[in-house]
Protein backbone atom coordinates (compact mmCIF):
# COMPACT_ATOMS: atom_id res chain seq x y z
CA UNK A 1 0.00 0.00 0.00
CA UNK A 2 0.80 3.77 -0.72
CA UNK A 3 1.11 6.51 1.50
CA UNK A 4 2.27 10.06 0.02
CA UNK A 5 1.89 13.67 1.30
CA UNK A 6 -0.54 16.56 0.02
CA UNK A 7 1.00 20.39 0.47
CA UNK A 8 -2.14 22.62 0.40
CA UNK A 9 -0.34 26.18 0.02
CA UNK A 10 -2.58 28.32 -0.85
CA UNK A 11 -5.68 29.85 -3.04
CA UNK A 12 -6.20 33.08 -4.74
CA UNK A 13 -9.10 34.99 -5.47
CA UNK A 14 -11.94 32.96 -3.98
CA UNK A 15 -15.27 33.64 -3.81
CA UNK A 16 -16.09 36.22 -0.80
CA UNK A 17 -19.23 33.97 0.18
CA UNK A 18 -19.38 35.93 3.86
CA UNK A 19 -20.44 39.60 2.33
CA UNK A 20 -18.41 42.74 0.95
CA UNK A 21 -15.03 43.60 2.44
CA UNK A 22 -15.77 40.25 5.16
CA UNK A 23 -13.83 37.95 3.36
CA UNK A 24 -14.54 34.06 3.74
CA UNK A 25 -12.82 31.82 6.24
CA UNK A 26 -11.88 29.11 3.79
CA UNK A 27 -10.39 25.68 4.46
CA UNK A 28 -9.38 22.77 2.17
CA UNK A 29 -11.14 19.13 2.48
CA UNK A 30 -9.63 15.77 0.41
CA UNK A 31 -11.18 12.94 -0.28
CA UNK A 32 -9.47 9.51 -1.62
CA UNK A 33 -11.82 6.44 -2.12
CA UNK A 34 -10.90 4.04 0.57
CA UNK A 35 -8.97 6.08 2.68
CA UNK A 36 -9.77 8.81 5.47
CA UNK A 37 -10.35 12.25 4.88
CA UNK A 38 -8.05 15.28 5.48
CA UNK A 39 -8.64 19.13 5.67
CA UNK A 40 -7.00 21.79 6.52
CA UNK A 41 -7.34 24.83 9.11
CA UNK A 42 -9.26 27.34 8.21
CA UNK A 43 -7.65 30.97 7.50
CA UNK A 44 -10.06 33.75 9.19
CA UNK A 45 -11.22 36.25 6.50
CA UNK A 46 -9.66 35.70 3.42
CA UNK A 47 -9.73 35.79 -0.07
CA UNK A 48 -6.20 34.50 -1.15
CA UNK A 49 -5.65 32.43 1.97
CA UNK A 50 -1.77 30.37 2.63
CA UNK A 51 -1.97 27.46 4.82
CA UNK A 52 1.32 25.48 3.56
CA UNK A 53 -0.12 22.44 5.57
CA UNK A 54 1.35 19.10 5.28
CA UNK A 55 -1.89 16.22 4.90
CA UNK A 56 -0.35 12.69 5.09
CA UNK A 57 -2.77 9.85 3.25
CA UNK A 58 -1.29 6.49 3.93
CA UNK A 59 -2.42 2.42 3.27
CA UNK A 60 -3.75 3.77 -0.37
CA UNK A 61 -5.11 1.07 -2.62
CA UNK A 62 -3.21 1.07 -6.14
CA UNK A 63 -2.71 4.86 -5.72
CA UNK A 64 -2.61 5.36 -9.48
CA UNK A 65 -6.49 4.42 -10.07
CA UNK A 66 -7.64 6.85 -7.59
CA UNK A 67 -8.96 10.34 -8.38
CA UNK A 68 -8.41 13.08 -5.49
CA UNK A 69 -10.56 15.89 -4.88
CA UNK A 70 -10.00 18.61 -3.34
CA UNK A 71 -13.05 20.80 -2.20
CA UNK A 72 -12.45 24.78 -0.82
CA UNK A 73 -15.02 25.44 1.68
CA UNK A 74 -16.25 28.91 3.90
CA UNK A 75 -16.51 27.92 7.49
CA UNK A 76 -19.28 29.02 8.77
CA UNK A 77 -21.12 28.59 12.04
CA UNK A 78 -24.04 26.68 10.09
CA UNK A 79 -23.60 24.77 6.80
CA UNK A 80 -20.24 25.36 5.39
CA UNK A 81 -20.54 26.62 1.81
CA UNK A 82 -18.40 25.47 -1.16
CA UNK A 83 -16.36 27.89 -2.72
CA UNK A 84 -14.43 26.33 -4.94
CA UNK A 85 -13.48 22.29 -6.05
CA UNK A 86 -10.78 20.42 -8.24
CA UNK A 87 -9.58 17.12 -8.83
CA UNK A 88 -6.26 14.79 -9.44
CA UNK A 89 -6.15 11.62 -11.63
CA UNK A 90 -3.54 10.27 -9.71
CA UNK A 91 -2.72 8.61 -12.38
CA UNK A 92 -1.14 11.52 -13.99
CA UNK A 93 1.85 11.65 -11.37
CA UNK A 94 4.93 11.13 -12.34
CA UNK A 95 7.44 7.62 -10.69
CA UNK A 96 9.44 10.05 -8.60
CA UNK A 97 10.24 10.87 -5.19
CA UNK A 98 10.52 14.82 -5.85
CA UNK A 99 7.65 17.32 -5.32
CA UNK A 100 5.25 17.64 -7.66
CA UNK A 101 3.93 20.76 -7.86
CA UNK A 102 0.24 21.84 -8.97
CA UNK A 103 -1.92 24.79 -9.82
CA UNK A 104 -5.77 24.31 -10.90
CA UNK A 105 -8.77 26.24 -11.03
CA UNK A 106 -11.39 25.62 -8.18
CA UNK A 107 -13.79 28.20 -9.66
CA UNK A 108 -14.59 29.95 -12.78
CA UNK A 109 -14.47 33.73 -12.36
CA UNK A 110 -16.22 36.39 -14.54
CA UNK A 111 -12.71 38.17 -15.00
CA UNK A 112 -10.05 36.20 -13.04
CA UNK A 113 -10.61 32.23 -11.84
CA UNK A 114 -10.22 31.38 -8.66
CA UNK A 115 -7.20 28.41 -8.22
CA UNK A 116 -5.90 26.35 -5.65
CA UNK A 117 -2.36 25.45 -5.34
CA UNK A 118 -0.49 22.25 -3.62
CA UNK A 119 2.19 19.90 -4.24
CA UNK A 120 2.56 15.92 -3.90
CA UNK A 121 5.17 13.82 -2.89
CA UNK A 122 5.41 10.02 -3.01
CA UNK A 123 8.37 7.69 -2.76
CA UNK A 124 8.56 7.13 -6.78
CA UNK A 125 7.59 3.81 -6.08
CA UNK A 126 4.66 3.75 -8.57
CA UNK A 127 3.27 6.33 -11.58
CA UNK A 128 4.34 7.37 -15.23
CA UNK A 129 8.01 7.87 -16.29
CA UNK A 130 10.10 11.06 -16.19
CA UNK A 131 8.63 13.23 -18.84
CA UNK A 132 5.00 12.25 -18.26
CA UNK A 133 5.24 9.56 -21.98
CA UNK A 134 5.93 6.19 -22.26
CA UNK A 135 5.51 3.07 -24.63
CA UNK A 136 3.44 0.03 -23.91
CA UNK A 137 4.13 -3.32 -25.39
CA UNK A 138 1.11 -5.64 -26.52
CA UNK A 139 0.96 -8.89 -27.92
CA UNK A 140 -2.01 -10.05 -29.28
CA UNK A 141 -2.28 -13.71 -29.68
CA UNK A 142 -5.56 -15.52 -30.45
CA UNK A 143 -9.32 -15.07 -30.19
CA UNK A 144 -11.79 -18.00 -29.75
CA UNK A 145 -15.61 -18.24 -30.35
CA UNK A 146 -16.00 -15.01 -32.68
CA UNK A 147 -19.29 -14.23 -34.39
CA UNK A 148 -19.76 -15.42 -38.38
CA UNK A 149 -20.07 -12.22 -39.45
CA UNK A 150 -20.32 -13.63 -42.99
CA UNK A 151 -23.17 -16.11 -42.85
CA UNK A 152 -20.71 -18.84 -44.08
CA UNK A 153 -19.10 -20.69 -41.24
CA UNK A 154 -16.13 -17.95 -40.60
CA UNK A 155 -15.05 -14.36 -41.18
CA UNK A 156 -12.10 -11.92 -41.79
CA UNK A 157 -10.80 -10.46 -38.35
CA UNK A 158 -8.47 -7.71 -37.08
CA UNK A 159 -7.98 -6.37 -33.82
CA UNK A 160 -7.90 -2.94 -33.95
CA UNK A 161 -6.15 -1.08 -30.78
CA UNK A 162 -6.65 2.69 -29.49
CA UNK A 163 -5.57 4.75 -26.89
CA UNK A 164 -6.77 8.21 -26.24
CA UNK A 165 -4.20 10.72 -28.05
CA UNK A 166 -2.25 7.81 -29.59
CA UNK A 167 -1.90 6.48 -33.35
CA UNK A 168 -3.57 3.37 -33.28
CA UNK A 169 -2.42 -0.27 -33.49
CA UNK A 170 -3.79 -3.29 -35.75
CA UNK A 171 -2.81 -6.75 -36.20
CA UNK A 172 -3.21 -8.41 -39.53
CA UNK A 173 -6.14 -9.43 -41.45
CA UNK A 174 -6.89 -13.39 -41.25
CA UNK A 175 -8.98 -15.07 -43.44
CA UNK A 176 -11.82 -17.74 -43.04
CA UNK A 177 -12.14 -18.00 -39.02
CA UNK A 178 -14.35 -17.49 -36.25
CA UNK A 179 -11.01 -18.87 -33.83
CA UNK A 180 -8.21 -16.54 -35.51
CA UNK A 181 -4.53 -16.74 -34.41
CA UNK A 182 -2.31 -13.51 -34.97
CA UNK A 183 0.44 -13.91 -32.19
CA UNK A 184 1.31 -10.64 -33.29
CA UNK A 185 3.42 -7.88 -31.29
CA UNK A 186 2.52 -4.54 -31.35
CA UNK A 187 3.56 -1.20 -29.58
CA UNK A 188 1.57 2.12 -28.55
CA UNK A 189 4.32 4.73 -27.74
CA UNK A 190 4.61 8.18 -26.75
CA UNK A 191 1.40 7.58 -24.12
CA UNK A 192 1.24 10.73 -21.77
CA UNK A 193 0.43 9.42 -18.63
CA UNK A 194 -0.42 6.07 -19.74
CA UNK A 195 -1.80 5.07 -16.02
CA UNK A 196 -5.07 7.19 -16.51
CA UNK A 197 -5.52 6.01 -20.21
CA UNK A 198 -7.52 2.81 -21.08
CA UNK A 199 -6.70 0.48 -24.20
CA UNK A 200 -9.63 -0.38 -26.07
CA UNK A 201 -9.56 -3.43 -28.57
CA UNK A 202 -11.89 -3.96 -30.86
CA UNK A 203 -12.38 -7.24 -33.01
CA UNK A 204 -13.55 -6.27 -36.79
CA UNK A 205 -14.56 -9.00 -39.67
CA UNK A 206 -12.64 -7.25 -42.94
CA UNK A 207 -15.23 -6.56 -45.65
CA UNK A 208 -14.56 -5.57 -49.14
CA UNK A 209 -17.94 -4.62 -50.59
CA UNK A 210 -18.88 -2.67 -47.25
CA UNK A 211 -17.97 -1.01 -44.18
CA UNK A 212 -16.28 -3.49 -41.91
CA UNK A 213 -18.62 -4.87 -39.11
CA UNK A 214 -17.79 -4.85 -35.19
CA UNK A 215 -17.75 -8.25 -33.73
CA UNK A 216 -16.13 -7.48 -30.57
CA UNK A 217 -14.56 -5.38 -28.07
CA UNK A 218 -12.73 -5.04 -24.69
CA UNK A 219 -10.87 -2.73 -22.78
CA UNK A 220 -8.42 -2.73 -19.81
CA UNK A 221 -7.51 0.53 -17.42
CA UNK A 222 -3.50 1.37 -17.79
CA UNK A 223 -3.58 1.38 -14.15
CA UNK A 224 -3.78 -2.48 -13.82
CA UNK A 225 -0.19 -2.93 -14.98
CA UNK A 226 2.31 -2.44 -11.95
CA UNK A 227 6.20 -1.13 -12.11
CA UNK A 228 8.61 -4.01 -12.30
CA UNK A 229 5.65 -6.45 -13.14
CA UNK A 230 7.10 -7.15 -16.60
CA UNK A 231 4.44 -8.80 -19.00
CA UNK A 232 1.19 -9.23 -17.69
CA UNK A 233 -1.26 -11.90 -19.35
CA UNK A 234 -5.39 -11.02 -20.21
CA UNK A 235 -8.02 -13.80 -21.68
CA UNK A 236 -11.06 -10.97 -21.67
CA UNK A 237 -14.51 -11.89 -23.15
CA UNK A 238 -15.01 -9.66 -26.31
CA UNK A 239 -18.51 -10.81 -26.58
CA UNK A 240 -21.47 -11.75 -25.17
CA UNK A 241 -24.61 -13.88 -26.23
CA UNK A 242 -27.76 -14.60 -24.05
CA UNK A 243 -28.37 -11.34 -23.15
CA UNK A 244 -24.82 -11.25 -21.49
CA UNK A 245 -25.60 -13.97 -19.40
CA UNK A 246 -22.94 -16.21 -21.43
CA UNK A 247 -18.94 -15.56 -22.47
CA UNK A 248 -18.71 -16.29 -25.99
CA UNK A 249 -16.10 -14.81 -27.56
CA UNK A 250 -12.50 -15.15 -25.58
CA UNK A 251 -9.47 -12.41 -26.41
CA UNK A 252 -6.20 -14.01 -25.40
CA UNK A 253 -3.21 -10.81 -25.35
CA UNK A 254 -0.70 -9.42 -22.76
CA UNK A 255 0.57 -6.66 -21.47
CA UNK A 256 3.97 -4.84 -20.88
CA UNK A 257 4.49 -0.94 -19.31
CA UNK A 258 7.85 -0.81 -20.92
CA UNK A 259 10.62 2.18 -19.93
CA UNK A 260 9.74 2.40 -15.89
CA UNK A 261 6.26 3.02 -15.32
CA UNK A 262 3.57 1.31 -13.49
CA UNK A 263 0.85 1.41 -10.37
CA UNK A 264 2.24 -0.10 -7.20
CA UNK A 265 2.90 -3.22 -7.10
Amino acid sequence: MASFTVTVVSASNLEDSDGPFSGSDPYVYITLDGSESKRTSTVKNSTNPEWNEVLTFEGVESPASKVMRLRVYDDDWGKDDKIGECSLDLGKLIATGEPQEFEQVVDDGIFTDAKLKFVIQTDGAWGNPEGGKGPLKICVKKCTGLDDADWGGTTDPYAYLTIDGCEPAQTEKMEGTINPEWNQGLSISDIENPLSKTLKIRIYDDDTFSRDDKIGECEVDLADLKMGEGVKEYELPVDWCMMGMMKQAVLTFSLEAADGWGNLP
